[in-house]
């Protein structure tokens, strides 16, 4: 049965990330959901975990109060967890559905379950940070603190994510290639799309809406299935309201890349290639 806009009205104002004071990181975890509205599980996938909650990414909507529980398969076990539903919003991009839900109260077994999932993913994401990203000039306890503020997100070949001169709500993220690559276009003379830089893992794009109030100077593409790291607006804000220096720390690296990337462009222009 299709999902109301009124059932549907829970939107990023109770968005968990604003409201957790336990960590959360993000994790891709396969995800089973079960909900008194259908007979059978609907398959999910994790986008972030925290031990008072997650974020789920759907092929459809479903009604968020009709959530009963989760199992998350982890690598090892299945975890079954009551939760019930608070928000729900679209990605049209991705053709997905994002649904945050809470567990109001887990047992001590599954808690202890997950705050070693959260911590030993933490630890994990902000290595990689640390030692293989654009952002390897943060210290350690910095990629620690920006693992607890990123989701994942799995975009198909030939999806655009942004466009050039566009600052929609939902493509202003701040995005770090993990899997994949992408391919970063610039517009000439109002008319062709002209390919300038390929991404590969661990290099950083996107988010001049959130740290300059600009609109995106090139247009992104999936050149390949691709996963990525994304700190979209909601995330970018608490950064900025909780820890001023990193969100300073992140927007100097971005704005650096950029420029370096843009430069590079203009050299090749200069040289006729």
């Amino acid at each position: 049965m299709p999902t109301s806009l009124r059932e549907r009205s829970l939107t990023l104002e109770n968005d968990p990330l604003e409201m957790r004071a336990a960590p959360r990181v993000g994790a891709d975890f396969p995800v089973r959901i079960h909900s008194r509205d259908f007979p059978m599980p609907l398959v999910a996938r994790t986008r972030d975990l925290s031990v008072d909650g997650a974020c789920l990414a759907t092929a459809s909507p479903f009604a968020v109060k009709s959530l009963q529980r989760i199992e998350v398969q982890l690598p090892g076990q299945n975890l079954l967890i009551e939760a019930e539903g608070c928000w729900q919003r679209d990605e049209p991009v991705d053709d997905l559905v994002l649904t945050g839900v809470v567990f109001p109260d887990p047992s001590p077994e599954t808690r202890e379950i997950l705050w070693n999932t959260v911590l030993q993913s933490g630890q994990q994401l902000a290595r990689f940070l640390y030692e293989r990203s654009s952002l390897r000039e943060l210290g350690l306890e910095e990629a620690m603190g920006l693992a607890q503020v990123t989701r994942y997100r799995h975009v198909s070949a030939g999806r655009t994510l942004y466009r050039q001169d566009c600052s929609e709500p939902g493509e202003d993220s701040i995005f770090l290639v993990t899997e994949g690559r992408v391919t970063l276009q610039v517009r000439v003379r109002n008319a062709r799309e002209v390919d300038f830089a390929v991404l590969e893992s661990g290099e950083l794009f996107g988010g001049f809406p959130l740290v300059a109030d600009l609109a995106h100077t090139e247009s992104a593409v999936a050149d390949s299935d691709c996963c990525l790291l994304e700190i979209d607006r909601t995330a970018y804000r608490y950064l900025c309201s909780a820890r001023p220096w990193l969100a300073q720390r992140l927007s100097t690296a971005l704005v650096r890349v950029s420029a370096l990337r843009l430069r590079n462009l203009y050299a090749r222009c200069h040289a006729g290639t």
